[in-house]
C-alpha cells in the first residue's frame, strides 16, 4: 500500500488517483492515517463499497488467518498464478487526457 501525506496528495491529486488504480493509497495527516484512496471501476462498485460495513484491518487479518487455518491456504506459486489470472481478466481503465493548470 502506498502512503502519502494529505498535503502531498492534495498537491498531486491526479497522480495519486492514477496510483490508486494499482494499489490503495493511505492518506495521512500528522503521520496518522485519515483516509484511503481506493479505485473503483464504476458507480456500482463505489456504491457497494460505500454501503459495505466498515471493518478494521485487524478483523480482516483475523478472518484471513482463520480461513488459512481451516483450508490450509494455497502455495505461494498458486497465489501469484491466481493474481495474474485475475489481472488478465480485469478490464484496464480507459486512458484519459490529463489537464493540468
Amino acid at each position: 500500500m502506498k502512503t502519502a501525506s494529505a498535503a502531498k496528495v492534495a498537491a498531486q491529486f491526479d497522480d495519486y488517483l492514477d496510483a490508486s488504480q494499482q494499489q490503495p493509497v493511505l492518506v495521512t495527516r500528522n503521520g496518522k492515517p485519515v483516509a484511503v484512496l481506493l479505485a473503483v471501476r464504476n458507480k456500482r462498485d463505489a456504491e457497494e463499497l460505500a454501503a459495505s460495513p466498515r471493518r478494521s484491518l485487524k478483523s480482516i487479518f483475523k478472518e484471513a488467518h482463520e480461513q488459512i487455518d481451516e483450508s490450509g491456504g494455497i502455495m505461494h506459486e498458486e497465489f501469484w498464478k491466481r493474481v495474474a489470472q485475475s489481472r488478465a481478466a480485469t478490464p484496464k481503465p480507459s486512458t484519459r487526457s490529463r489537464r493540468r493548470g
